[in-house]
């Protein structure tokens, strides 16, 4: 087997073992459609990468004989770390290979398009400190509002942070690391996350909507409200023919303006207070979504952001709006839930994204094309 085709191979049974763990070797090789020699000289090689680990032995067949030996991803392999970026503030998670947060951290930034890089760089290296991620560190995600170009590594412009000019984020923050490093669109990488952690089900059209609300109020978030939807088509994230799939503004506003929503500013900046203010907002959000939903005949909504610690049951007033909206007499069959990520869903995301391009593009240590089976880091 050509080296390409072998590391191609190792990939697909990594993500297998990831997605079903416990899993014997024949149930692989059924699973994949390969032979039991090809799947039992990748899985030694992946347990000498220390990739893949064996567990105890599963139950033996009804026929009796020996028991299959299961099969893990090794979960302290490495770890990665997502980052969210906003005006004022940054979110920082540190995730391993199963994706289950190690480590969280928070703190404030002052941000523009001079210090970018270098503040990114700092976050980097501030998380990397406090939670020991060195030679294990496998990874780095970057989530901000705005135009992102993650395929070529460019951010266009960003209203959120006040960028208004491109930067090139492979030259000034990827080149400087030793490990890979993308940037993506904050709501395109909420929908990364559960598209890259979610082990229950193959998940191909869904709609991740990103509904933030914080305060002090920023300039960032007019109104204090922000949301940006990541829509995912056939199990792929989608970025539109320009990038911008995903940017949000009311079809109730009339007119050019910053606000994302028809409603007064000072309004939108009580939605923490007043239940009213918050019922029209979430009714106007749930309004636009339910055409969109049902256009493209998503079976599942996700909901996430600081939305989640609001008073409101904003799947209720959704689903209320899906059924208005649809003009047919069978009902719409759309599971709607909450992210149950939080202030976490970006940050978290970010890591799901580098997971999946690490699996995906073979930058796992020991899957490239030009690695040996003696490399781990």
């Amino acid at each position: 087997m050509a080296r390409g085709s072998e590391t191609r191979t190792a990939a697909r049974i990594f993500r297998v073992v990831w997605r079903k763990p416990g899993i014997s070797r024949v149930d692989i090789a059924s699973s994949l459609g390969l032979d039991k020699s090809t799947v039992t000289n990748q899985i030694s090689r992946l347990i000498e990468l220390g990739l893949i680990v064996e567990t105890e032995e599963g139950e033996a067949s009804s026929k009796g004989g020996r028991r299959p030996i299961q099969l893990v991803i090794n979960r302290k392999f490495g770890r990665i770390i997502g980052i969210e970026v906003q005006l004022g503030l940054y979110v920082a998670v540190v995730v391993d290979l199963a994706g289950e947060v190690l480590g969280e951290r928070r703190g404030t930034l002052e941000i523009s398009y001079d210090n970018f890089a270098d503040s990114v760089l700092g976050i980097i290296a501030e998380t990397t400190a406090e939670f020991g991620c060195g030679d294990d560190l496998l990874g780095v995600g970057v989530g901000m509002g705005g135009l992102v170009d993650s395929k070529k590594g460019r951010i266009r412009f960003s209203v959120p942070i006040g960028i208004d000019r491109p930067i090139d984020f492979g030259k000034t923050v990827s080149a400087r690391l030793s490990v890979p490093c993308s940037v993506e669109n904050d709501a395109n990488c909420c929908a990364w996350g559960e598209l890259a952690f979610n082990r229950s089900e193959e998940l191909r059209d869904f709609l991740f909507a990103l509904v933030e609300y914080r305060k002090p109020l920023t300039r960032s978030l007019r109104g204090g409200i922000g949301v940006g939807f990541g829509v995912v088509l056939g199990g792929k994230v989608y970025s539109g023919a320009h990038g911008n799939a995903g940017e949000f503004r009311s079809v109730f506003c009339d007119g050019p303006g910053e606000l994302q929503f028809s409603l007064p500013e000072e309004e939108l900046s009580r939605l923490d207070s007043d239940s009213v203010a918050l019922a029209h907002t979430a009714d106007e959000l749930s309004r636009n979504m339910a055409m969109l939903v049902n256009t493209m005949d998503f079976d599942r909504v996700y909901i996430g952001g600081d939305i989640e610690a609001l008073d409101i049951d904003l799947p209720a007033t959704l689903r209320r709006r899906l059924e208005e909206n649809w003009m047919y007499p069978a009902p719409k069959d759309v599971d709607i839930r909450y992210s149950s990520l939080g202030g976490k869903a970006v940050a978290y995301g970010a890591a799901g994204m580098i997971f999946d391009r690490l699996v995906t593009e073979r930058l796992l240590p020991g899957l490239g094309q030009e690695s040996t089976a003696s490399e781990k880091h």
